[in-house]
């Protein structure tokens, strides 16, 4: 492994156990065991460096998240499925670092906050899009607002473990909402 990844690798450790602001770029140097000056050779600040360690998550996922997309083509309910499906495992896994992130995130300086929102609300956007498209042949921001509606619920009432209906369920309805009932 190299440098730039041991980085990564420490300051997602670090984040995660002490929180963004909580860490500082010595701690992480130290953990990587580099040089500050190394660090600068990879990332310009903490800020870049918290976005790159968000963009590699959202890239393990639109990675996953593809594959689906290969499996399934043309089958829409088992397309919404299999995506319910990568939702909930992506929940258990990582819905405690993701708030954690999130987090961290909105205590970030404002203009850091500012350009990571709305980088990465464009990314999900843009994954949804493409994701609908495959699905029914188009999409608009009505769709969009459904499915991501759906999914925000879907995260929310399992990390409260509260009661969701069976992916099987909320594909159909999803589909039905999304397809103006054309089957």
């Amino acid at each position: 492994m190299g440098k730039r990844e041991d980085i990564l690798n420490s300051a997602l450790k670090l984040f995660l156990e002490k929180g963004f602001s909580g860490t500082s770029i010595d701690e992480i140097t130290r953990l990587a065991g580099i040089s500050k000056g190394s660090f600068y050779t990879y990332f310009s600040s903490k800020e870049g460096l918290l976005s790159e360690v968000i963009r590699l998550f959202l890239e393990e996922v639109s990675r996953q998240f593809e594959v689906i997309l290969e499996n399934k083509k043309g089958k829409p309910l088992e397309l919404l499925e299999a995506f319910f499906e990568l939702n909930l495992n992506l929940a258990k896994e990582y819905a405690s670092n993701i708030f954690t992130i999130v987090r961290e995130v909105s205590f970030a300086p404002i203009q850091t906050r500012e350009k990571l929102t709305l980088s990465f609300s464009r990314l999900i956007e843009e994954k949804l899009r493409e994701f609908i498209a495959t699905l029914k042949g188009s999409c608009d921001e009505s769709d969009i607002i459904i499915l991501l509606g759906a999914v925000i619920n879907f995260w929310v009432r399992f990390i409260f473990n509260e009661k969701v209906p069976t992916i099987k369920e909320l594909s159909r309805r999803v589909w039905f909402g999304l397809s103006n009932g054309l089957v």
